[in-house]
């Protein structure tokens, strides 16, 4: 943004391609809509590389050419609605890198982000900070409150995605000025096979995104969070 005018900054949770909810982009469009929006970050983990991984493989899920083939028509989908934003990379979407890394492979070799995924006008960084806010995927970071408490540590407010599970937003004042850190939720569909590994967690991912206005936070969830908590309920029986 130019001049004294912050940006309004619409943040889109872990999307883990082609594990994403079917509804999550025209969730983000809507909310985009709702708040006049002019920036978009992707918060990270946009693609899930199941097939391409240091850990155990499902034999069940698509090979890696079969993966990346449906992550090429879906992530267009999220390009094609957001031709212009910014991605901070996370930790699923830098696996190729890191597997070529533990062969030997240099990056050299290898083709960028944008080449790959045909989103030329997208802008793929480890962070980026807007009007003050530190917006980072959060790798490595866990517990509750992660963005809260990078916030803290670093005297600066922080936007994070990563745990699926967490969608909040803290806040502290030392009396003279105010930080945040807002944990985004995510657009997971955790019924996707790619996402069985956590079917007996006890937290469930959130969906949601999360909208930055005038450097005040907001957290947008997602219908159909409410839709599996009414699902889930525990049937009783009515007395005779």
């Amino acid at each position: 943004m130019q001049g004294d005018t912050m940006a309004t900054v619409l943040v889109a949770g872990d999307l883990h391609i082609p594990a994403v909810h079917p509804g999550y982009l025209q969730f983000l469009k809507d909310t985009y809509k709702k708040f006049s929006c002019d920036t978009v970050v992707f918060i990270g983990d946009i693609i899930d590389h199941h097939a391409i991984s240091f850990h155990d493989k499902n034999p069940e899920l698509p090979s890696a050419v079969d993966e990346a083939s449906m992550t090429l028509k879906m992530i267009a989908r999220f390009y094609k609605a957001f031709p212009d934003a910014y991605v901070t990379i996370g930790n699923h979407d830098e696996r190729v890198f890191r597997v070529s890394k533990s062969s030997g492979i240099p990056p050299m070799y290898l083709k960028d982000y944008n080449s790959v995924y045909g989103t030329h006008g997208w802008v793929w960084k480890f962070d980026i900070e807007l009007d003050g806010v530190l917006y980072t995927h959060g790798t490595g970071w866990s517990g509750m409150t992660p963005a809260y408490n990078a916030a803290k540590s670093l005297g600066k407010s922080v936007v994070c995605g990563h745990t699926h599970a967490n969608a909040s937003i803290n806040t502290q004042s030392n009396g003279s000025s105010v930080v945040f850190g807002m944990n985004v939720g995510c657009g997971v569909d955790r019924n996707h096979p790619t996402m069985s590994y956590g079917k007996n967690n006890l937290r469930k991912p959130v969906l949601s995104c999360g909208v930055v206005t005038n450097g005040i936070p907001h957290l947008e969830l997602m219908k159909e969070n409410v839709d599996v908590r009414r699902n889930e309920r525990p049937k009783t029986r009515r007395k005779a």
